[in-house]
């Protein structure tokens, strides 16, 4: 999960918005049953098959949009359509 984190910090505008890249890891987590742990993290990043530098884009782009969430126990749930 702090993996999670510093992709969060370190994610910046600079990247390009991949449409593909968003919808390969909103599937991923949307499979992972819309929260990603410590637990399930790699296998998530595994799914959607991005590089490093696509995935923090990705993750950087669904957290302005307000479609991920941190969560107090450390935890990044999903909140689009599929995952209320």
């Amino acid at each position: 999960m702090r993996y999670i984190l510093a992709l969060l910090v370190l994610a910046g505008p600079a990247f390009a918005q991949d449409q593909d890249a968003i919808a390969a890891m909103t599937v991923a987590i949307q499979e992972a049953g819309c929260v990603v742990t410590a637990d399930n993290g790699d296998a998530v990043l595994a799914v959607a098959g991005l590089s490093a530098d696509e995935t923090m884009a990705v993750i950087a782009a669904l957290y302005d949009e307000g479609l991920v969430a941190l969560q107090e126990d450390g935890s990044m749930k999903l909140t689009n359509d599929v995952c209320q």
